[in-house]
Formats: structure tokens, sequence, C-alpha cells
């Protein structure tokens, strides 16, 4: 990286990330942490304490808010204002320190990937090593497919959508542009469909419909999202998937949710816009969860939630509630205790 502090500016000022360069015009060589500030990198600082090192290892570049742009007074460095110190790193990062998924060290199109003579490959789409594309996939512009993944036949995949090693896409999937899919994760896998007779011998149900994921979505390392059983599974716009998740059959997710490790989905549930489910939430099946709820400390949802709020534990209920379950919870031996004493002196009353 080499670069000046007017040209970042300049980058990102129409947009809206940086509202002013503040002070001289300095060259970046790096963008660091705060806690690694040195000469020549540019550091973001949204709280106080972290002026102290920045100011004092001499950073060529500050990006802070307009509040504490007003307290430094720096003749060597340039002061970045943004409105939103976390957006503006997103940005500037991805601008300028991202991984380049388009430098493949094999060339565009590896000579071991198995691709179908129906696939057209736009001339700026990357494949990787021991790929396999089945017939009448459909490719956007743009798309990287890095080693040994799979895209079963009549996939749509959208524009500048990058699929990490080893994942799997099922036929008839469709994924929308910008998406990002971790290594290993497994789109349209076959849903746990199956009916049972009277010995309660298991018989497959075909799961025939697909998975459909909306634009800007990232999902996370060997997470599975389960095809629908006729119809679609769908996971809409600007959510964000991490590790390990399961979304069974027929399951809906709304446009921005956080779904946050290893939690899992039941068949038929919908998840409204905004919902944020903290690490190893479990929901059951024909579950609605409403706009802009959270889900904390493993929650475990087995009915659905009427009104948007915060909810935690198994089974759900409200935080407050919740936070003054578990102050009690903490005292239960001595609760115990008293009760046993009650108990003691109500007995012997009773015999006056």
């Amino acid at each position: 990286m080499n670069i000046l502090s007017s040209e970042i500016y300049q980058d990102f000022k129409e947009q809206g990330f940086i509202i002013a360069h503040l002070g001289v015009d300095t060259r970046v060589t790096d963008i660091v942490p705060a806690e690694a500030s040195a000469p020549g990198t540019l550091v973001f600082v949204e709280h106080a304490k972290y002026l102290p090192a920045a100011i004092e290892a001499g950073v060529a570049a500050i990006v802070t808010t307009v509040e504490l742009a007003e307290t430094i007074k720096l003749a060597n460095t340039a002061i970045l204002v943004a409105p939103n110190v976390r957006m503006a790193m997103a940005y500037i990062r991805q601008k300028y320190a991202d991984r380049d998924v388009y430098d493949s060290e094999w060339g565009r199109v590896h000579t071991t990937a198995v691709i179908h003579e129906s696939v057209q490959v736009p001339d700026d789409a990357v494949i990787g090593p021991g790929v396999v594309i089945g017939a009448r996939v459909q490719l956007g512009a743009g798309v990287v497919v890095m080693a040994n993944s799979v895209i079963e036949f009549d996939t749509i995949i959208g524009d500048r959508t990058v699929i990490y090693p080893s994942c799997v896409i099922s036929y008839d999937c469709h994924i929308g542009e910008d998406c990002i899919l971790k290594a290993g994760c497994v789109i349209g896998s076959d849903g746990q469909g199956f009916a049972q007779d009277k010995y309660f011998h298991h018989h497959r149900i075909p799961q025939t419909g697909r998975v459909v994921i909306g634009n800007k979505v990232v999902i996370g390392s060997v997470t599975t999202i389960d095809r629908a059983t006729y119809t679609e599974t769908k996971v809409h716009d600007g959510t964000i998937i991490d590790a390990q998740c399961h979304l069974a059959h027929n399951v809906i997710i709304e446009e921005d949710c956080i779904l946050v490790a290893q939690t899992g989905i039941a068949g038929s549930s919908h998840f409204g816009k905004r919902v944020i489910a903290s690490g190893q939430t479990g929901v059951l099946d024909h579950v609605h969860v409403p706009d802009d709820t959270m889900l904390l400390h493993r929650a475990g949802v087995h009915s659905s939630i009427k009104e948007s709020g915060i909810y935690a534990y198994g089974p759900a209920q409200p935080f407050k509630k919740y936070t003054k379950n578990i102050a009690i919870f903490q005292r239960l031996s001595e609760v115990w205790s008293r009760l046993k004493k009650l108990e003691k002196q109500v007995a012997e009353l009773s015999k006056l």
C-alpha cells in the first residue's frame, strides 16, 4: 500500500464515508490497529482511549469522529473525519487491504476444472483447480469459484459472487449478486424429510424444491442450508450467516439478519427482518420470529414470538425476566437453605 491521505479522502467523500480531510497531506503505507500504531500507518480511532498510542507513534493518518477530530492537534498527521468510523473502516480496508480474489496463482480457468459444454464462462470469471460445474449453470460476470467446489446443474450464480474452496451448491439453486460463500458450505442439500411406518422404519420424502439466496449475503464456513421440500428455502438480501449454522427445509430468513455460529433453525420457521441470533441459538419448526428481535444466551425458541424484543435462554423468555431468573439461580443454594429453615419453624409453630 502506498497512497496519499488526500487520495483516500477523494475516493470516499462522495459516498459520505469520509466527510473531511484535516491537516497535512501524508503518505500511508499500511493500515493497522491502533495498538500497532507506527510511522506511515493509518489507524481507526472511535474512542478517546485509543488516541494516545496513535499520537505517540506519529501515525500518518487517523480516521476518527467529528468530536475527537476537534481535539487532535498534530503537525505531521492527516485527520480523516468519518460520521461512522466502523463503516469507514469496512470500506477503506475493502478497497486497499482486502484479499484480491481475482489474483489467482492458477490463472483464470484452471485446466483441471470440469465445466459442462453448455456453460458459458464470463471472460472475467476465475475458476480454480478441481472445480466441477454442471449442465446449464449460469455464471454472472466476475464470479470466482475456488478449488474443488461443485456447482450442480441448472444453478444460477449472480455477478461478483465469490465461492471459496470445497463448497457444494446443489442443482437448481439460485445465488444472488455480491455474495460470499465461505469454505465448505453446502447449499441445497436434501432436507430432513422422512415418513415413519408402524415399525418406526424411515421412508425418504423427496426434497425437490430449491434454495434461493439474495444479494450481498455472506454464508460462513461449513454452514448447511437445505433445499425446500416443494418450493423454496430463502435467505433474503444482506443477511450474514456465521460458520457451522444449519437452516432446514422451507426456512425463510428476511433481510439483514445475523445468525451467529452454530445456530440451528428447524423446518418452515420464519425470521423477520434484522433478527439477530447469537451463538448456538436453537429454533423449532414452524416458528415465527418478528422483525428486530434479538435471541441471546443460547436461546431455545420452541414457539412463535409475538412481540419484537430481546429474548434469552431456553425456552426463550424476555431478557429482563431472564436476568432476574439467573440472579436468583445463582443464589439457589442460599434460598433453599432459608426455605428449609422456614419450613422447620412453621412445623414447630404448628405444634403449639
